[in-house]
This record gives structure tokens, sequence and C-alpha cells, in this order.
């Protein structure tokens, strides 16, 4: 009887999988008419190793079935290393568009995966602040739909990639201080006019500091900056280094000035020399830190890469 059932079971999966080959033309390459994208991220619960985080998905639904579906798991990967799950409950699937599905995901990469999937956590988080283009991967497993292994099992078989939602808003584009066309070139011209982590900054060179403007990625949850070891750059020449380990917050929803953070020039260097020719105007400078965040109980160290910054330079 068990056996039988089991048997019916993964007909009905292998019969879901044709129409959903089919669905897709066929390739068994993916599910890419499902065209998913993640909006409203809030983060609810944290640990010191996980976060759990609420979101409302949109997708298409390629087949001309409905659905009703009391609880559905999928696995969250990057490069092949499980970073997280994410569980869909009691949501009716129609044919076609599907929008604002409630979805709560569990992003645990060190419980998961051990210290190498944390590593691809760490490189990703840094990549997604740097204003990257970024994705992630979903695959069912055999848990993802408890009452039916063998569907779960099947539909393994498909993955699909899903970028990551962009930073919340676009950060203003100055014109260059010499009011030519950017150089593109210039190794700290930036043309990419998405969302980035720092907007601008104010240089002060006599009292060697320097205070940041920065964007929240997060529109409900407070982003606490824990460390910063950092350093501009101007056309690939140093221009001072930061090292600060007071922590201050970044709050949603709103831009942010930092506290002043003491610089240590890089006296006698060239792009010293072009931060000094600059008082009372600005320039383009570039930034790579390692910044340590925090948000609730969770912490961790990433690292940040930006270019196209607008410093104003200041005694």
């Amino acid at each position: 009887m068990h056996n039988t059932l089991s048997n019916n079971v993964s007909q009905a999966a292998s019969r879901l999988i044709s129409v959903l080959d089919l669905a897709v033309g066929g390739s068994g390459a993916g599910l890419g008419s499902l065209r998913p994208k993640i909006g409203s991220l809030e983060i609810v619960d944290s640990t010191k190793d996980s976060l759990t985080i609420n979101a409302l998905a949109n997708f298409s639904n390629p087949t001309e079935y409905s659905a009703t579906v009391s609880y559905a798991d999928i696995h969250i990967l990057v490069n092949g290393s499980l970073l997280g799950h994410a569980t869909a409950r009691n949501i009716s699937v129609a044919p076609g568009k599907n929008t604002n599905i409630p979805v709560t995901a569990v992003w645990q990469p060190m419980e998961l995966g051990g210290d190498r999937a944390r590593q691809v956590g760490v490189e990703l988080l840094s990549q997604y602040l740097s204003g990257y283009n970024t994705t992630i991967t979903l695959q069912a497993h055999e848990g993802s739909v408890p009452s039916q292994p063998a569907l779960g099992r099947a539909l393994s078989k498909f993955t699909f990639e899903l970028p990551t939602p962009r930073l919340g808003s676009p950060r203003p584009r100055d014109p260059p201080h010499d009011g030519l066309p950017t150089d593109p070139k210039d190794p700290d011209n930036d043309d990419d006019q998405g969302p980035h982590f720092i907007s601008d900054a104010i240089m002060h060179l006599f009292t060697s500091s320097a205070t940041f403007n920065l964007h929240s990625p997060l529109k409900t949850t407070t982003v606490y900056v824990t460390y910063i070891n950092a350093t501009a750059y101007y056309k690939g020449d140093d221009v001072g280094h930061i090292d600060y380990d007071e922590t201050f917050a970044v709050p949603p929803g709103k831009e942010v000035t930092t506290p002043r953070l003491p610089v240590a020039w890089s006296l006698g260097s060239v792009g010293y020399d072009a931060i000094r020719n600059a008082v009372g105007g600005s320039l383009k400078l570039s930034a790579k830190a390692t910044v340590g965040v925090r948000l609730g109980k969770w912490e961790e160290k990433i690292w940040f890469q930006g270019k196209g910054i607008g410093a104003k330079i200041r005694l």
C-alpha cells in the first residue's frame, strides 16, 4: 500500500515536472518564466548567527493551474553553498502574475554550511552593499512540501536565479568639480546610476577628519556600524586612511551623516596633493574598507568598495 502511494506521488510529480518543463520551452534549464522578484524586506528577528526576514514576493505562474499551498520551503544558495531557506504558508497561486506573496526567509549560512558558507555569505553581503548586481539561487528540496517528499525531490532538478533587491533610493549625482565631462578612464568615476551605501563626503583638512553621508539598504531596521578600516583614493593614489571603532547608528528610511572620523593623511602622495589643491571645491574619490555591521544580535565584518564618491574639501 505504501509503495503504491509513493509510486502514485512520484508519477504525479513527474507529470507536474513535464508541465513545468513545457511551460519554459522544454529546455530543462530552470523555471525562468517565473521571473521572481523580492521586495519590502523587513528583519524581524536575529541571533548571533542568523537573521529572520519577512518579504513580499512577485512571480509569474507559467502554467494554467491554480493551487493553494499550506506550506512550502525552498533553499537559498550562492555558488553552490546553502545560506538559508525561505518559507511560504497558506498562499494561493493563480495562473499568470502573482504579487505580494508573503515569504519568511532565514539567513543562517554558518549553521547550514559551516565556515565556507559563512564566507560566501560575507562575499554576497559585501557585493550587495557595494552596489554590485547580485543574485541568489533558489532550489526545492526533499522537505519543500513535507507531505510529498517525492514532489520535492522531483522539483529539486529545477533552479532559478533571483536578483537581490537594490538599495532603497538612488544617490544624487554631482557634476565633476571642474565642470568637465566625466573621464571614463578615471578609476574613481562611477557610471552606475544605482543607489550606493555612501552618497557623498566632506573632508576636513585642518582637523584631519571626514564625515560621510550614508544611505541604509534597509527600510525598517537600523544598521549599526561597529568598526571602519578604510582607505580613500584619488585616481588610484592614496588620500588617507581611517581606523575607527566606535559604534554609530544608520537608521532606516533616511540619509544619515557619520560622526567625524579621524583621517591619517597620506602626506606627500599625489592623492593628498590633490586634496590640498581642491580646498573649497570637490573631488571624486573611491574607497576600500572593512566595515563591522550589527543588526540586532547578528554581527559581521564585510568589505566595501565605492567609486564616484563626491567629496567636498574644506579647511
